[in-house]
């Protein structure tokens, strides 16, 4: 049981560090696509839809690094430049511009394929970073990832629900860089000292 908790917390862990910059960026535009219940449903499967893709990038992310030896290093080294780069602002700020052109006035009254097309879209914009930032997840045998990768689902689920309900709040949080970046530093410090 408690091999079972400890592999799904960091799953959950995990996709809770590396979505906190997404999180940020996506809040304005899902107040618009979220008005309806519809439109709450089709922007959630188009989320996990866009997850599953990452997982799939993630994968195939690591199956290269494995290649090289050090891997653990060469992982934490790569998470914490993202961590540079979420400092200066790049994963907060560059993204946003895209996602308002994607999102019209007529997807927030559309169809139901038609916003789960946008909510897809937009997360995978949004997520892509998170291909690196999830590749830890792969260190460990095949049961151990697949536990991980349930805690990742979970937590996109409860993020999904946070940003919906609470996303005003969220958006007047202060130092969102230094808190996204220093998430990613703690991250890149676990893999150091062989958590994952």
């Amino acid at each position: 049981m408690s091999f079972i908790l400890q592999h799904f917390f960091l799953g959950f862990f995990v996709k809770s560090v590396a979505s906190f910059d997404d999180t940020l960026t996506r809040i304005p535009i899902i107040s618009l696509l979220t008005k309806t219940h519809r439109g709450r449903v089709a922007f959630s499967i188009g989320t996990l839809l866009a997850l599953s893709v990452i997982l799939v990038f993630s994968s195939l992310i690591y199956s290269v690094l494995e290649l090289f030896p050090y891997k653990k290093y060469l992982i934490a080294g790569l998470i914490f430049m993202l961590a540079i780069f979420a400092y200066f602002g790049f994963f907060i700020s560059s993204p946003v511009g895209k996602v308002k052109n994607i999102v019209k006035p007529e997807f927030t009254s559309g169809r139901f394929l038609k916003l789960l097309i946008a909510g897809f879209v937009i997360s995978f914009i949004t997520l892509i970073d998170d291909s690196l930032i999830l590749v830890p997840l792969f260190l460990e045998d095949r049961l151990s990832t697949a536990i991980a990768i349930t805690g990742v689902y979970v937590a996109t689920l409860i993020q999904i629900a946070i940003v919906i309900y609470f996303g005003e709040k969220i958006n007047n949080i202060r130092f969102k860089r230094e808190l996204s970046s220093g998430s990613l530093i703690f991250l890149s410090v676990l893999i150091l000292l062989g958590v994952f």
